[in-house]
């Protein structure tokens, strides 16, 4: 049996040792930014059951929270390009800017986003780089559910689906910046 004395050594060393490895130097901190949204998304021309490319123009609102819990709010704005049907979304080319309530500026340039529709969902992941303003050089992961605003009909009919809504959440994997 261990006594008093040695249950209370090892409760220490179970301290350090969690505290050693919860430990990193402040350069190297990772944190991201947190932000969850609702946008408005348009097809030109509209989704169809054919593959064809379609421009994409999404405005929308975030509110962002950093790893030290400071908010902020963002409006954006996404221009590019998808090949995809209204079952399915193939790929993704676009770049979406986002301004903050407080005046910075982020510009993320998305190279890919699978997708997969179930329940009359269709649920979207982007993968991207900032590319410019705070956070420059960050990860950036979208992940994007369009809610029906449709009937499923005008798949078929000749403009196809040119409009939908999303809820959406951004994370952006900062190295290590944080809100002002």
């Amino acid at each position: 049996m261990i006594g008093k004395r040695g249950a209370g050594i090892a409760l220490s060393s179970l301290t350090l040792l969690a505290a050693g490895i919860g430990w990193a130097p402040t350069a190297q901190a990772h944190t991201a930014l947190d932000c969850t949204g609702r946008e408005s998304i348009t097809y030109g021309p509209g989704l169809r059951l054919s593959s064809e490319a379609s421009t994409v123009t999404v405005d929308g609102t975030y509110r962002c929270a950093d790893a030290s819990g400071r908010t902020v709010t963002a409006t954006y704005h996404t221009e590019g390009s998808t090949a995809g049907t209204c079952l399915l979304l193939a790929w993704n080319r676009s770049e979406e800017t986002l301004r903050y309530a407080d005046g910075g500026k982020t510009v993320i340039a998305y190279h890919s986003g699978p997708s997969v529709r179930a329940l009359g969902l269709n649920t979207a992941r982007l993968e991207g780089v900032v590319v410019a303003g705070r956070g420059k050089g960050s990860v950036a992961e979208k992940v994007i559910q369009t809610v029906p605003g449709s009937l499923p009909t005008d798949c078929v009919l000749a403009d196809g689906i040119r409009h939908t809504t999303a809820f959406t959440h951004l994370t952006i994997h900062l190295w290590p910046i944080t809100l002002p």
